[in-house]
């Protein structure tokens, strides 16, 4: 009797294959780091100026450099994917280091560069995104030009960094209605909040009052000294009012304060 066959083989294969690759990358990877370090400290710890691979990546021709690149971007999306966003950005990065380098003479070469460069971008801003780091994010955004994926990845970035002036900028030329939408609920409650701790820092009422003043004060002094607190205290009951009646518009709370 045949044994049934299994399709499930050849994926394991090709995974197995993948992951071999990537350890020993990150193998070579590591050796390369500990003999730079060695350098350094042989030398009384200056900085490693060894330029081999920026003289290679320089060196070789511009078409091989693409395709080097592009397969970085690739293995940058499966490690995106499967969560390893360290490895994904070091991917990433390489395609980026490999375009500064890459000088090819055929526009059409140079076309497909730039496509490169602009998914190395965008797909190093989402990893930044999904790791929290937003600040990263924004620049890797910001470097695409005239790109609606760039706009709203810049929107998402700016609405976690409480950015709400430029995320609306970057929305102005995309139709992004849900982003918007949380753009608005973002804001909301970020006024709502700034109204809530300003009024919890004012609304402290003075605790000045008859019977509270320490004892050795004699009974008279206390009773001048709770008389003289009494302006404090209705000022900043006054105060207290004034803060409950601001509904977090500017120009509407300007105008109320500037009138009281």
């Amino acid at each position: 009797m045949t044994e049934a066959y299994d399709w499930t083989r050849p994926y394991r294969t090709w995974e197995a294959t993948l992951k071999r690759q990537d350890d020993e990358e990150d193998a070579a990877a590591a050796t390369k780091r500990r003999e730079a370090a060695a350098a350094a400290a042989a030398c009384g710890g200056c900085r490693n100026l060894d330029r081999t691979e920026e003289r290679a990546l320089f060196a070789q021709p511009a078409a091989e450099t693409l395709r080097g690149a592009q397969l970085a971007v690739r293995r940058g999306e499966r490690m995106f994917q499967e969560g390893r966003l360290e490895r994904s950005i070091q991917w990433y990065e390489r395609a980026l280091v490999a375009y500064d380098y890459a000088f090819p003479e055929d526009d059409k070469i140079q076309a497909l560069l730039d496509v490169m460069r602009r998914d190395a971008l965008l797909g190093s801003a989402r990893v930044y995104l999904e790791a929290k780091l937003f600040r990263a994010a924004l620049r890797s955004c910001r470097e695409v030009p005239e790109n609606e994926e760039a706009r709203l990845l810049e929107a998402r970035a700016c609405r976690e960094l409480d950015l709400f002036d430029e995320a609306r900028k970057a929305l102005a030329s995309i139709d992004a209605p849900r982003e918007r939408a949380l753009l608005e609920a973002r804001e909301r409650c970020y006024r709502a909040n700034s109204k809530a701790v300003s009024k919890r820092i004012f609304d402290r009422k003075p605790k000045l009052r008859k019977g509270i003043l320490p004892s050795s004060i004699p009974a008279c002094q206390r009773d001048e000294l709770d008389d003289a607190a009494r302006p404090l205290q209705s000022a900043a009951e006054a105060f207290s009012s004034l803060v409950e009646t601001l509904e977090g518009d500017d120009i509407k709370d300007r105008s109320r304060l500037m009138c009281t």
